[in-house]
């Protein structure tokens, strides 16, 4: 049985499919940039076409929100539950930065809340030459950003992230970030960042800038930019580790 969106528009599910297929490709390139290489575009595609599918299925008009929207959103979350399902973060990097959570957490304890990296190396019982190799080595897991989690402004406001989560009795990281508290600690999180380091997380997860554009910006190359966005993940995801565990 066809949905209300495809009685609506005398389309059918193939038709639909096929007519949002560049959107969940360019999702899925959006989403890559961000990844590892050893991610397949295909792989992200292909869930995003699930995705896609399972949107025109459950899609409500009723709502008040436009299908594309909803399909959107749950293309992206579908490929956000594929890499939670595969634990993509290569092992080495994962260890990489854990090490690097754990150094800023030592050193906050020294009421050190804004290391240098010769203080930063010193921690992580390297050389002050070996840290940025070190940081190229810990790419950050991404932060989602927790505007794109609740409800979000007009067209978004009768509908909630809950909705486009793949398999609706799984917790997932949306349902463990949402909630006034989690917001109010990133907040308080990212006031202990340096000016630099809030100015690089905005641009990249805010502006939706690349790497290079940054750099370009601040007159860094794209390497340093990389480098200052690992250590600012780093440094939030250790104040916030440092909080639940308190």
């Amino acid at each position: 049985m066809l949905n209300p969106y495809v009685n609506q528009s005398s389309k059918s599910t193939e038709e639909i499919a096929i007519e949002y297929a560049p959107v969940v490709k360019h999702i899925a390139l959006k989403l890559s940039a961000r990844l590892p290489s050893n991610i397949e575009l295909d792989d992200l595609i292909q869930a995003g076409m699930i995705g896609l599918l399972e949107s025109i299925d459950r899609f409500d008009p009723k709502k008040g929100v436009k299908f594309k929207t909803f399909a959107e959103i749950r293309v992206r979350g579908a490929m956000l539950d594929e890499l939670r399902d595969r634990d993509w973060i290569p092992r080495s990097v994962r260890e990489n930065c854990t090490k690097l959570e754990g150094a800023y957490t030592e050193l906050r304890a020294q009421n050190i809340d804004h290391p240098t990296d010769k203080q930063l190396a010193k921690q992580l019982d390297i050389k002050p030459k070996e840290l940025p190799d070190f940081l190229n080595k810990s790419k950050p897991i991404p932060l989602l950003s927790l505007e794109n989690l609740g409800k979000q402004g007009d067209s978004y406001s009768q509908l909630d992230i809950l909705d486009t989560i793949s398999d609706p009795e799984e917790e997932s990281p949306a349902e463990k970030l949402l909630g006034s508290e989690a917001k109010e600690l990133v907040m308080e999180a990212l006031t202990k960042l340096p000016e630099k380091e809030k100015l690089v997380l905005s641009l990249y997860f805010v502006e939706d800038m690349n790497l290079k554009e940054i750099g370009a910006i601040l007159d860094v190359s794209e390497s340093r930019v990389s480098q200052m966005r690992t250590k600012a993940i780093a440094m939030l995801r250790s104040y916030m580790k440092s909080y639940i565990s308190e």
